[in-house]
Protein backbone atom coordinates (compact mmCIF):
# COMPACT_ATOMS: atom_id res chain seq x y z
CA UNK A 1 0.00 0.00 0.00
CA UNK A 2 1.39 3.55 -1.14
CA UNK A 3 1.31 6.62 1.69
CA UNK A 4 1.50 9.01 -0.59
CA UNK A 5 1.11 9.17 -4.75
CA UNK A 6 1.77 12.01 -6.67
CA UNK A 7 0.92 12.41 -10.04
CA UNK A 8 2.02 15.34 -12.14
CA UNK A 9 1.70 17.86 -9.71
CA UNK A 10 2.01 21.55 -11.19
CA UNK A 11 2.50 24.73 -9.11
CA UNK A 12 2.43 28.15 -10.26
CA UNK A 13 2.87 31.35 -8.12
CA UNK A 14 1.41 34.49 -9.58
CA UNK A 15 4.59 36.89 -8.85
CA UNK A 16 3.56 40.88 -8.58
CA UNK A 17 5.87 43.88 -8.51
CA UNK A 18 4.05 45.59 -6.32
CA UNK A 19 0.20 45.29 -4.29
CA UNK A 20 -1.24 47.88 -7.23
CA UNK A 21 -0.56 45.53 -9.67
CA UNK A 22 -2.35 42.87 -7.87
CA UNK A 23 -5.52 44.96 -7.53
CA UNK A 24 -4.90 46.18 -11.09
CA UNK A 25 -5.21 42.72 -12.34
CA UNK A 26 -8.43 41.97 -10.64
CA UNK A 27 -10.51 45.09 -11.40
CA UNK A 28 -8.85 45.33 -15.28
CA UNK A 29 -8.81 41.49 -15.84
CA UNK A 30 -5.69 41.97 -17.44
CA UNK A 31 -2.45 39.70 -16.32
CA UNK A 32 0.16 42.06 -14.34
CA UNK A 33 2.12 39.28 -12.89
CA UNK A 34 4.86 37.19 -13.68
CA UNK A 35 4.32 33.07 -13.68
CA UNK A 36 6.80 31.35 -11.46
CA UNK A 37 7.07 27.97 -11.94
CA UNK A 38 7.96 26.33 -8.66
CA UNK A 39 7.08 22.18 -9.73
CA UNK A 40 6.20 21.09 -13.16
CA UNK A 41 5.09 17.82 -13.73
CA UNK A 42 6.37 16.04 -10.25
CA UNK A 43 5.43 12.38 -9.87
CA UNK A 44 6.50 9.77 -7.45
CA UNK A 45 4.88 7.70 -4.84
CA UNK A 46 5.78 6.66 -1.34
CA UNK A 47 5.05 3.14 -0.29
CA UNK A 48 4.33 2.60 2.95
CA UNK A 49 6.91 2.49 5.79
CA UNK A 50 9.35 3.72 3.96
CA UNK A 51 11.98 7.06 4.38
CA UNK A 52 11.91 9.36 1.36
CA UNK A 53 14.42 11.90 1.53
CA UNK A 54 14.14 14.82 -0.78
CA UNK A 55 17.50 17.39 -1.84
CA UNK A 56 18.42 19.80 -4.06
CA UNK A 57 19.43 23.43 -4.17
CA UNK A 58 17.40 26.52 -2.24
CA UNK A 59 14.86 27.11 -5.10
CA UNK A 60 14.52 23.93 -6.27
CA UNK A 61 10.58 23.54 -4.89
CA UNK A 62 11.58 21.38 -1.79
CA UNK A 63 9.51 23.55 0.47
CA UNK A 64 6.35 24.24 -1.88
CA UNK A 65 6.58 19.96 -2.23
CA UNK A 66 6.46 19.43 1.16
CA UNK A 67 3.76 22.08 1.79
CA UNK A 68 1.58 20.43 -0.69
CA UNK A 69 2.32 17.35 1.12
CA UNK A 70 1.55 18.69 4.46
CA UNK A 71 -2.11 20.07 2.75
CA UNK A 72 -1.00 23.85 3.45
CA UNK A 73 -0.80 24.43 0.06
CA UNK A 74 -2.90 23.75 -3.17
CA UNK A 75 -1.39 22.83 -6.47
CA UNK A 76 -2.27 24.33 -9.58
CA UNK A 77 -2.76 20.89 -10.73
CA UNK A 78 -1.95 17.23 -10.84
CA UNK A 79 -3.43 15.33 -8.10
CA UNK A 80 -2.10 13.94 -4.94
CA UNK A 81 -3.06 11.21 -2.46
CA UNK A 82 -2.09 10.88 1.05
CA UNK A 83 -3.15 7.55 2.86
CA UNK A 84 -3.01 8.28 6.81
CA UNK A 85 -2.39 11.24 9.04
CA UNK A 86 0.12 13.51 7.99
CA UNK A 87 1.75 15.79 11.29
CA UNK A 88 4.48 18.50 9.15
CA UNK A 89 7.43 20.20 10.76
CA UNK A 90 8.19 23.06 7.99
CA UNK A 91 9.76 26.28 9.33
CA UNK A 92 9.63 28.06 11.95
CA UNK A 93 6.36 29.25 13.94
CA UNK A 94 4.23 27.12 10.96
CA UNK A 95 0.59 26.67 12.20
CA UNK A 96 0.81 28.44 15.36
CA UNK A 97 -1.03 31.34 16.98
CA UNK A 98 1.59 33.86 17.89
CA UNK A 99 -1.07 35.02 20.43
CA UNK A 100 -1.66 31.54 22.15
CA UNK A 101 -0.11 30.03 24.61
CA UNK A 102 2.18 27.08 23.71
CA UNK A 103 -0.45 24.73 25.81
CA UNK A 104 -3.57 26.49 24.05
CA UNK A 105 -1.65 25.92 20.68
CA UNK A 106 -1.44 22.26 21.38
CA UNK A 107 -4.88 22.09 21.16
CA UNK A 108 -4.82 24.11 18.26
CA UNK A 109 -2.67 22.57 16.03
CA UNK A 110 -3.87 18.61 17.09
CA UNK A 111 -7.16 19.65 16.37
CA UNK A 112 -6.11 20.58 12.88
CA UNK A 113 -4.81 17.08 13.08
CA UNK A 114 -8.00 15.48 13.79
CA UNK A 115 -7.71 14.81 17.06
CA UNK A 116 -10.38 14.78 19.43
CA UNK A 117 -10.54 17.33 22.75
CA UNK A 118 -10.10 13.96 24.61
CA UNK A 119 -7.47 11.93 23.05
CA UNK A 120 -5.21 15.56 23.11
CA UNK A 121 -5.95 15.38 26.79
CA UNK A 122 -4.63 12.05 27.08
CA UNK A 123 -1.66 13.05 25.01
CA UNK A 124 -1.07 16.83 25.95
CA UNK A 125 1.43 15.35 29.16
CA UNK A 126 3.47 13.60 26.94
CA UNK A 127 3.61 16.58 24.58
CA UNK A 128 4.42 18.83 26.97
CA UNK A 129 7.35 16.48 28.87
CA UNK A 130 9.10 15.87 25.51
CA UNK A 131 9.22 19.86 24.40
CA UNK A 132 10.74 20.18 27.97
CA UNK A 133 9.34 23.59 27.94
CA UNK A 134 8.26 23.57 31.58
CA UNK A 135 7.06 26.58 32.44
CA UNK A 136 6.70 28.23 29.13
CA UNK A 137 3.87 26.17 28.23
CA UNK A 138 1.93 28.84 29.81
CA UNK A 139 3.46 31.59 27.96
CA UNK A 140 2.35 33.30 24.48
CA UNK A 141 4.81 31.43 21.90
CA UNK A 142 5.17 35.12 20.56
CA UNK A 143 7.94 35.01 23.57
CA UNK A 144 9.68 31.82 22.38
CA UNK A 145 12.72 31.97 20.88
CA UNK A 146 13.62 29.27 17.45
CA UNK A 147 14.62 26.71 19.50
CA UNK A 148 11.38 26.76 22.10
CA UNK A 149 9.20 27.11 19.05
CA UNK A 150 10.85 24.21 16.81
CA UNK A 151 10.77 21.96 20.47
CA UNK A 152 7.07 22.91 20.48
CA UNK A 153 6.54 22.06 16.85
CA UNK A 154 8.30 18.73 16.73
CA UNK A 155 6.44 17.13 20.20
CA UNK A 156 3.28 18.18 18.63
CA UNK A 157 4.65 16.28 15.35
CA UNK A 158 5.71 13.24 16.82
CA UNK A 159 3.44 13.07 20.22
CA UNK A 160 0.19 12.98 18.03
CA UNK A 161 1.18 9.57 16.41
CA UNK A 162 0.73 10.12 12.58
CA UNK A 163 1.09 8.01 9.79
CA UNK A 164 3.21 10.31 7.94
CA UNK A 165 5.69 12.35 9.17
CA UNK A 166 7.05 15.45 7.24
CA UNK A 167 10.14 17.23 8.25
CA UNK A 168 12.01 20.15 6.61
CA UNK A 169 15.55 21.71 7.73
CA UNK A 170 13.68 22.85 11.15
CA UNK A 171 16.00 20.29 12.85
CA UNK A 172 18.58 22.56 12.38
CA UNK A 173 17.52 24.66 14.69
CA UNK A 174 17.53 24.66 18.56
CA UNK A 175 20.13 23.02 21.22
CA UNK A 176 22.35 19.94 20.65
CA UNK A 177 20.54 17.83 23.40
CA UNK A 178 17.22 18.34 21.79
CA UNK A 179 18.41 18.10 18.21
CA UNK A 180 19.64 14.32 19.18
CA UNK A 181 16.47 13.17 20.86
CA UNK A 182 14.55 14.65 17.38
CA UNK A 183 16.84 12.58 15.41
CA UNK A 184 16.48 9.19 18.12
CA UNK A 185 12.41 9.81 18.11
CA UNK A 186 12.82 9.76 13.97
CA UNK A 187 14.80 6.38 14.61
CA UNK A 188 11.71 5.58 16.22
CA UNK A 189 9.18 6.20 14.14
CA UNK A 190 11.52 4.21 11.53
CA UNK A 191 11.72 1.68 13.15
CA UNK A 192 7.85 1.22 14.02
CA UNK A 193 7.23 1.11 10.40
CA UNK A 194 5.88 4.71 10.24
CA UNK A 195 6.67 6.95 6.31
CA UNK A 196 8.50 10.00 6.76
CA UNK A 197 9.37 12.54 4.19
CA UNK A 198 12.75 14.29 5.13
CA UNK A 199 14.39 17.27 3.44
CA UNK A 200 17.85 18.45 4.33
CA UNK A 201 20.61 19.80 3.18
CA UNK A 202 22.46 17.99 5.19
CA UNK A 203 24.00 15.01 2.71
CA UNK A 204 25.47 12.58 5.78
CA UNK A 205 21.83 12.67 7.25
CA UNK A 206 19.72 11.89 4.57
CA UNK A 207 21.91 9.07 3.26
CA UNK A 208 21.73 7.05 6.82
CA UNK A 209 18.21 8.16 7.00
CA UNK A 210 16.10 7.48 3.89
CA UNK A 211 16.04 4.31 1.65
CA UNK A 212 14.73 5.93 -1.62
CA UNK A 213 15.80 9.89 -2.33
CA UNK A 214 14.70 12.75 -4.86
CA UNK A 215 16.86 15.24 -5.97
CA UNK A 216 14.39 18.14 -7.53
CA UNK A 217 15.76 20.53 -9.77
CA UNK A 218 14.12 24.29 -10.89
CA UNK A 219 10.75 22.43 -10.24
CA UNK A 220 11.50 18.81 -11.65
CA UNK A 221 12.46 15.38 -10.43
CA UNK A 222 16.19 15.12 -11.94
CA UNK A 223 16.95 12.28 -10.39
CA UNK A 224 15.15 9.22 -7.95
CA UNK A 225 16.11 6.09 -6.69
CA UNK A 226 18.54 4.69 -4.13
CA UNK A 227 19.83 7.36 -1.97
CA UNK A 228 22.97 6.63 -2.72
CA UNK A 229 22.95 6.60 -6.14
CA UNK A 230 20.92 10.16 -6.30
CA UNK A 231 23.11 11.61 -3.32
CA UNK A 232 26.47 10.68 -5.76
CA UNK A 233 24.55 12.19 -8.78
CA UNK A 234 23.74 15.42 -6.78
CA UNK A 235 27.25 15.55 -5.94
CA UNK A 236 28.91 15.31 -9.35
CA UNK A 237 26.69 18.24 -10.69
CA UNK A 238 27.91 20.01 -7.97
CA UNK A 239 30.95 19.40 -8.75
CA UNK A 240 30.69 20.46 -12.11
CA UNK A 241 28.77 23.86 -11.83
CA UNK A 242 31.03 25.00 -8.81
CA UNK A 243 34.42 23.39 -9.99
CA UNK A 244 34.90 21.67 -6.31
CA UNK A 245 32.58 20.71 -3.89
CA UNK A 246 32.79 22.42 -0.57
CA UNK A 247 32.51 20.31 2.89
CA UNK A 248 31.69 22.87 5.62
CA UNK A 249 33.54 21.84 8.72
CA UNK A 250 31.14 24.06 10.47
CA UNK A 251 28.53 21.23 12.47
CA UNK A 252 25.53 23.32 11.46
CA UNK A 253 23.62 21.01 14.16
CA UNK A 254 25.13 22.26 17.25
CA UNK A 255 26.13 25.37 19.17
CA UNK A 256 29.82 26.42 19.50
CA UNK A 257 32.24 25.70 22.01
CA UNK A 258 33.05 22.43 23.70
CA UNK A 259 31.53 23.35 26.83
CA UNK A 260 28.15 22.77 24.61
CA UNK A 261 28.87 19.91 23.50
CA UNK A 262 28.01 16.21 24.82
CA UNK A 263 30.66 14.66 23.33
CA UNK A 264 34.07 16.85 20.89
CA UNK A 265 37.18 15.97 19.48
CA UNK A 266 39.80 17.00 22.25
CA UNK A 267 43.15 16.66 20.22
CA UNK A 268 43.38 16.48 16.40
CA UNK A 269 46.96 15.42 14.68
CA UNK A 270 48.61 13.40 11.94
CA UNK A 271 51.31 11.77 12.88
CA UNK A 272 54.17 9.35 11.10
CA UNK A 273 54.38 5.72 12.13
CA UNK A 274 56.85 7.23 15.09
CA UNK A 275 53.64 8.83 16.59
CA UNK A 276 55.26 12.20 15.61
CA UNK A 277 53.21 15.35 14.24
CA UNK A 278 54.52 16.15 10.81
CA UNK A 279 53.24 18.73 7.91
CA UNK A 280 55.53 16.75 5.05
CA UNK A 281 54.94 12.92 3.63
CA UNK A 282 55.97 10.82 1.02
CA UNK A 283 53.26 8.78 -1.06
CA UNK A 284 53.60 5.41 0.37
CA UNK A 285 54.18 6.90 3.86
CA UNK A 286 52.39 5.45 6.62
CA UNK A 287 50.19 8.10 8.15
CA UNK A 288 47.72 7.69 10.90
CA UNK A 289 45.44 10.04 12.62
CA UNK A 290 45.64 10.40 16.16
CA UNK A 291 42.61 11.87 17.76
CA UNK A 292 41.86 12.24 21.75
CA UNK A 293 37.49 12.01 23.32
CA UNK A 294 36.46 14.91 25.35
CA UNK A 295 33.43 14.85 27.16
CA UNK A 296 31.76 15.56 30.30
CA UNK A 297 31.72 13.38 33.29
CA UNK A 298 28.19 12.22 33.81
CA UNK A 299 27.85 11.37 30.03
CA UNK A 300 28.02 7.85 28.55
CA UNK A 301 27.67 8.14 25.10
CA UNK A 302 27.99 5.55 22.35
CA UNK A 303 28.63 6.24 18.59
CA UNK A 304 30.22 6.18 15.38
CA UNK A 305 33.33 8.59 14.30
CA UNK A 306 33.97 9.51 10.14
CA UNK A 307 36.51 10.93 8.59
CA UNK A 308 37.20 12.28 5.03
CA UNK A 309 40.24 13.27 2.99
CA UNK A 310 40.02 16.71 1.50
CA UNK A 311 42.60 18.34 -1.19
CA UNK A 312 43.03 21.88 -0.16
CA UNK A 313 40.70 23.33 -3.03
CA UNK A 314 38.00 21.17 -0.74
CA UNK A 315 37.99 18.36 -3.51
CA UNK A 316 36.45 15.09 -1.32
CA UNK A 317 38.74 12.27 -1.97
CA UNK A 318 37.79 9.77 0.41
CA UNK A 319 35.44 9.03 3.14
CA UNK A 320 34.95 6.49 5.57
CA UNK A 321 32.76 5.97 8.87
CA UNK A 322 33.39 3.15 11.47
CA UNK A 323 29.72 2.68 10.58
CA UNK A 324 30.59 1.68 6.67
CA UNK A 325 33.61 -0.36 8.14
CA UNK A 326 30.80 -2.99 9.97
CA UNK A 327 32.20 -1.84 13.54
CA UNK A 328 29.71 -1.52 16.18
CA UNK A 329 29.62 2.22 18.37
CA UNK A 330 32.03 2.61 20.40
CA UNK A 331 31.31 4.04 23.54
CA UNK A 332 33.35 7.23 23.94
CA UNK A 333 35.32 8.14 27.38
CA UNK A 334 36.90 11.04 28.12
CA UNK A 335 41.12 10.94 27.08
CA UNK A 336 40.04 8.32 25.31
CA UNK A 337 42.61 8.05 21.97
CA UNK A 338 42.00 6.45 18.79
CA UNK A 339 44.27 6.05 15.72
CA UNK A 340 43.34 5.52 12.19
CA UNK A 341 46.35 4.49 10.55
CA UNK A 342 46.94 4.16 6.63
CA UNK A 343 50.04 1.95 5.77
CA UNK A 344 50.82 3.41 2.80
CA UNK A 345 48.80 6.64 2.10
CA UNK A 346 48.11 6.48 -2.34
CA UNK A 347 48.05 10.61 -2.17
CA UNK A 348 49.96 11.81 -5.12
CA UNK A 349 51.63 15.69 -4.61
CA UNK A 350 49.44 18.18 -3.15
CA UNK A 351 48.00 19.60 0.37
CA UNK A 352 45.54 17.66 2.34
CA UNK A 353 43.58 17.92 5.63
CA UNK A 354 41.22 15.57 7.15
CA UNK A 355 37.76 15.92 8.58
CA UNK A 356 37.04 14.03 11.93
CA UNK A 357 33.45 13.59 12.79
CA UNK A 358 31.82 11.68 15.55
CA UNK A 359 28.67 10.88 15.55
CA UNK A 360 25.68 9.26 17.44
CA UNK A 361 24.93 5.13 17.01
CA UNK A 362 23.04 5.93 14.35
CA UNK A 363 25.75 7.52 12.09
CA UNK A 364 23.06 10.89 12.03
CA UNK A 365 23.78 13.34 14.38
CA UNK A 366 27.25 14.62 14.79
CA UNK A 367 28.48 15.45 18.08
CA UNK A 368 31.48 17.31 16.78
CA UNK A 369 33.45 17.87 13.54
CA UNK A 370 36.51 19.18 13.27
CA UNK A 371 39.52 19.23 10.92
CA UNK A 372 43.52 18.16 10.88
CA UNK A 373 46.23 21.28 10.09
CA UNK A 374 46.89 21.13 6.08
CA UNK A 375 49.78 18.37 5.27
CA UNK A 376 51.50 17.83 1.81
CA UNK A 377 52.34 14.81 0.46
CA UNK A 378 55.59 14.63 -2.22
CA UNK A 379 55.72 11.96 -4.79
CA UNK A 380 58.97 12.11 -7.00
CA UNK A 381 57.63 9.79 -9.45
CA UNK A 382 56.06 12.23 -11.83
CA UNK A 383 52.43 10.04 -11.84
CA UNK A 384 49.66 12.52 -12.18
CA UNK A 385 46.61 12.89 -10.63
CA UNK A 386 45.10 12.63 -6.79
CA UNK A 387 45.91 8.97 -6.17
CA UNK A 388 48.28 6.58 -7.25
CA UNK A 389 46.41 3.15 -8.30
CA UNK A 390 47.48 -0.50 -8.30
CA UNK A 391 48.05 -1.22 -12.48
CA UNK A 392 49.76 -3.52 -14.44
CA UNK A 393 51.76 -3.27 -18.26
CA UNK A 394 51.67 -5.96 -20.92
CA UNK A 395 53.47 -4.92 -23.52
CA UNK A 396 53.74 -6.81 -26.57
CA UNK A 397 56.87 -8.22 -28.26
CA UNK A 398 58.46 -7.43 -25.09
CA UNK A 399 59.75 -8.82 -22.18
CA UNK A 400 56.46 -8.77 -19.86
CA UNK A 401 56.88 -5.30 -17.32
CA UNK A 402 54.57 -5.29 -14.52
CA UNK A 403 54.20 -1.95 -12.31
CA UNK A 404 52.42 -2.63 -9.07
CA UNK A 405 50.92 0.14 -6.80
CA UNK A 406 49.55 -0.11 -3.57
Amino acid sequence: MNAIEVRNLKKIYRLYNSPTERLKEIFLRKPFHTPFVALDGVSFTVPQGETLGIIGENGAGKSTLLKILARTLKPTSGEVKINGRVAALLELGAGFNPELTGEENIYLNAYLLGLTKEEINRRKDEIIDFSELGDFIKRPVKTYSSGMYVRLAFSIATCVDPDILIVDEALAVGDQYFQKKCIDKMMEFKRSGKTIIFCSHALYLVQELCTKTIWLHEGKIEKSGSTAKVINAYNDWIREKKSGFKISTTNPLQGNGDSEKMVWIDDLKVVDKEGKEREFFKTGDSISLKLRVGTHEDNNYQGHIGIGINRNDEEPIFGVTTKMDGLEPIEFRNGQEIHLTFPKISLLNGQYYIIVAFTDEHALYPYDIKKTKMFTIENLNGELGIVRIEHHWHLPYRREFEKKTI
